[in-house]
């Protein structure tokens, strides 16, 4: 047992395990970037059956894009380019993210700190007439593979995109991650369209109408504890 190893590890549930990453910092389901592409991309399209994760999966938020690439993301944005192999040969992607490497990233990876009042003003919202706003799930409220909701400036340019939204017990916060521009500065507020924009046929979620919720942006790992205490790895790269 953990006991007598001497480790200090707690037992907890399937739905308390997948919240410690919005505390660390790790995206865990950003969209697959494998839905364009020729060669062996579109080999492995061909070969994927209709069951299988990438074929299955849906997206879900605010961000409506025509454009699936419009929801990829790269390494550098996810502060994960310490990954990549540069020393092989060659792999699919390396000249693009060479010069990805050579320009620099046009977003960067940081934790949405969700603003209190906002989110009990859409929980309440269940308890109201008429139509609710979309209901925030806890401890996590993600309901497709991969999430996308706008996150918009006071103008209401998108400047940002949130992927994995959660509750933290230990923050006592709704907190999500995801990218916003390079200008975007830690300790600004900006805004996240929570929700579907129209009635959707998505079979995970309920109908709704789409809530804004003031978000301010915080440091990635969001846990100081992660930031300062963690061994040196992607966590302790902070934004």
């Amino acid at each position: 047992s953990a006991q007598k190893a001497g480790v200090d590890l707690v037992q907890c549930g399937s739905r308390a395990y997948s919240t410690n990453t919005l505390e660390s910092g790790w995206i865990p389901s950003p969209l697959p970037g494998i839905y364009t592409g020729g060669g062996l991309l579109e080999e492995y399209r061909n070969w994927l059956g209709a069951d299988m994760y990438e074929a299955a999966g849906a997206i879900g938020g605010s961000f409506v894009s025509d454009n699936i690439e419009d929801y990829y993301v790269n390494p550098f944005e996810l502060g994960y380019d310490f990954y990549i192999g540069w020393k092989k040969k060659d792999f699919i992607g390396k000249q693009a993210l060479e010069a990805i490497r050579e320009k620099g990233a046009r977003r960067k990876k940081v934790t949405f700190e969700w603003n209190r009042e906002d989110v009990l003003k859409v929980i309440a919202s269940g308890f109201e007439d008429g139509t609710p706003y979309k209901w925030i799930d806890f401890p996590q409220p993600n309901y497709a593979s991969s999430s996308a909701d706008m996150v918009v400036d006071q103008n209401g340019n998108m400047v940002g995109m949130s992927m994995f939204n959660g509750y933290s017990w230990n923050e006592r916060s709704m907190l999500s991650l995801g990218v916003v521009n390079t200008d975007v500065n830690i300790g600004d507020v900006l805004t996240l369209r929570w929700g579907e924009p129209d009635d959707t046929l998505k079979t995970s979620t309920e109908k709704h109408r789409q809530a804004e919720i003031r978000v301010r942006i915080s440091p990635t790992p969001y846990s100081k504890e992660a930031r300062e205490n963690y061994a040196d790895s992607w966590r302790t790269k902070s934004v």
